[in-house]
């Protein structure tokens, strides 16, 4: 059983900051309450809460290592979702100013090209499938998250 610093954890914002904390948070208490004013939508829609949602969004590598520690498979559900993946090095072309051309090699890694709803959404599902967070207006599912 794990050992829990308190009973209840509120998390302001269902946004990437908000998801993110609260799947922190759900190792450390029994219940871990988002609450958000906008209504979340069931697709990869903009919302009124997110006025930089229309912007174009890349995850750098070490915000995509940290969303795939904090869920497993991460990565492969973002592909699923519908995002493209990418060599990160290859596969998209830079020019800068004074790098003409810059040199293409292979970072080592893999990125995904998407929308900023689409990787928000992603998140959203899989806090939904922790029974220790509650998001209303969402369904529950799923069990507990790992300690």
């Amino acid at each position: 059983m794990p050992s829990f610093i308190g009973q209840q954890a509120v998390v302001i914002g269902a946004g990437m900051g908000g998801l993110t904390a609260a799947r922190a948070l759900a190792d450390h208490f029994e219940r871990v309450l988002v609450l958000e004013r906008d209504v979340l939508p069931a697709d990869p829609l903009d919302r009124n809460g997110i006025p930089q949602g229309r912007h174009v969004h890349a995850l750098l590598a070490g915000g995509q290592r940290a969303l795939a520690e904090l869920f497993p498979g991460f990565e492969d559900g973002l592909a699923h979702a519908g995002a493209a993946r990418l060599r990160v090095g290859l596969d998209v072309r830079v020019e800068r100013p004074g790098f003409d051309p810059f040199p293409q090699r292979d970072l080592g890694f893999d990125a995904h090209a998407m929308s900023r709803p689409l990787v928000e959404l992603a998140v959203r599902r899989r806090v939904q499938e922790l029974s220790a967070i509650d998001l209303p207006g969402l369904p529950r599912s799923g069990a507990r998250a790992p300690a």
